[in-house]
């Protein structure tokens, strides 16, 4: 045998041992890879939360993307810490887990699903994402002279960026990267800007009439902003003197539309507020006829009942706030079932409450008027749980007063608009919406009652 044929046989020899060799490392690291899958059982692969939106809405959702389709999941499968009530559901893959209340503010979030079966394999595993919650954007308005300023900062620190100046501004409000703005051209006219917050551009929004715009707002889904309008030429025969509740839907374009009354002509207002998680209204008549009615072109007004005030809307949407002939009452905004409101007791004293707003946890937040020992009356704002009244802020010294408050989306804080001194307390003097020279906002823990920001200015947007 040639020395040519021996080393072709003997490498085709080493060849085919390799060969097996190679094949039996694969097949036992298959083994253990299908073992190892088979005990373990499905793995998160990825997740996505709109953590932003989930500071400021009820109902967003965190998907869980597995490495396999798996069986369906209950609700007593997830766990959350922090606790928050969530529902679940499950396709394929994808678990879908929905928060049924706006998160905390800077606070990391551990959820669990225990139980995670494959449709496949028996074996279960625990599915584990954490993630940690944004703080909120902020917007104040700090008049002063000779120009007023729309300030952007947070929750922390001290940080101050002038997002927009101008001369005589009455009031503002958000909406995605546009501030709508409301200035004083005179004492019986105001303009309407929108303002640009990625590049400055403004543009001025067209009123039906000479006249003042009060009450601006935007609602916090969409982009409907809603102002009151009073024209300066007033029709005298009209009770409310031509004073309407105007509406522009900003994704629909720039036409300006009253609020209409059961029969489509324009409805008169004598209050409104929107309802936090929709573009609707709550509208107070001139005979204290109460109405919801939705922003949209055509909407027909529903009468909910009789009151002499509306205070406030629920951050939930759910209940408003109003005062009736027998004192406060929360009205469902879904049957018009009411459920009257009876402060308790405030560190042994009967309060009378002025502000007061139901939160996600059935207490109540107030502000609320207090006879000290020697015959004054003080304001603080408190929270009743329903049994008693815990006070959250009072000015230092009691030297200050307390002009209104407004919740955080989720509950977690109060935006308090206080003049620390009132003895020291001078008008702007403008002639919508005046406020003191002194005006301050503190933004308070609702839980603790710390503050954890003090801002020179006021109308605070979340």
């Amino acid at each position: 045998m040639s020395r040519t044929s021996f080393s072709r046989r003997a490498a085709a020899h080493y060849f085919t041992r390799a060969f097996a060799w190679v094949t039996g490392v694969l097949v036992a690291l298959c083994a253990v890879f299908l073992t190892l899958a088979y005990f373990q059982g499905p793995k998160l692969a990825d997740a996505q939360l709109d953590a932003r939106a989930a500071i400021e809405q009820p109902d967003q959702q965190l998907r869980l993307f597995l490495n396999q389709p798996v069986a369906d999941v209950g609700a007593d499968q997830v766990s959350v810490e922090p606790a928050v009530g969530t529902s679940v559901s499950s396709s394929g893959d994808v678990l879908a887990i929905q928060f049924e209340a706006p998160l905390r503010y800077a606070t990391e979030y551990t959820v669990t699903v225990a139980d995670v079966r494959s449709t496949t394999l028996p074996q279960p595993a625990t599915i584990t994402y954490r993630f940690t919650t944004p703080t909120p954007e902020l917007y104040y308005l700090d008049r002063g002279d000779p120009v007023d300023e729309i300030v952007r900062t947070g929750l922390m620190g001290s940080d101050r960026e002038v997002a927009y100046s101008g001369e005589s501004i009455q009031s503002f409000a958000t909406t995605g990267q546009v501030l709508v703005v409301a200035s004083l051209e005179s004492d019986t006219s105001s303009r309407l800007d929108l303002v640009s917050l990625s590049d400055g551009a403004v543009e001025q929004l067209r009123l039906p009439a000479e006249g003042l715009v009060s009450d601006l707002e935007v609602s916090d889904v969409g982009s409907v902003v809603a102002f009151t309008f009073t024209p300066a030429v007033r029709d005298t025969a009209d009770v409310l003197g031509g004073r309407r509740v105007l509406l522009i839907d900003l994704e629909s374009g720039r036409d300006v539309m009253p609020v209409g009354d059961l029969g489509g002509a324009p409805l008169p207002v004598t209050d409104w507020r929107f309802v936090p998680g929709t573009t609707s209204l709550v509208v107070q008549g001139v005979e204290e006829t109460v109405f919801v009615v939705d922003s949209a072109p055509g909407s027909v007004p529903v009468p909910l009942g009789r009151y002499t005030e509306l205070v406030s809307v629920s951050r939930d949407g759910s209940l408003l706030a109003a005062r009736g002939t027998l004192g406060g009452v929360f009205v469902s905004l879904a049957d018009g079932a009411e459920e009257p409101y009876e402060p308790s007791l405030i560190e042994g004293g009967q309060p009378f409450v002025g502000q007061f707003e139901r939160l996600a946890d059935g207490s109540v937040i107030e502000k609320a008027a207090l006879q000290t020992t020697d015959g004054r009356f003080v304001v603080v704002v408190a929270v009743d749980d329903g049994s008693s009244g815990r006070i959250v802020y009072q000015t230092p010294n009691l030297a200050g007063s307390i002009e209104e408050f407004r919740v955080s989306p989720n509950g977690q804080y109060v935006a308090i608009e206080v003049v620390p001194v009132v003895a020291d307390s001078v008008s702007d003097g403008y002639a919508e919406n005046p406020r003191s020279t002194t005006i301050t906002t503190v933004i308070v823990d609702i839980d603790s009652g710390l503050v954890v920001r003090s801002v020179e200015g006021f109308d605070l947007a979340w």
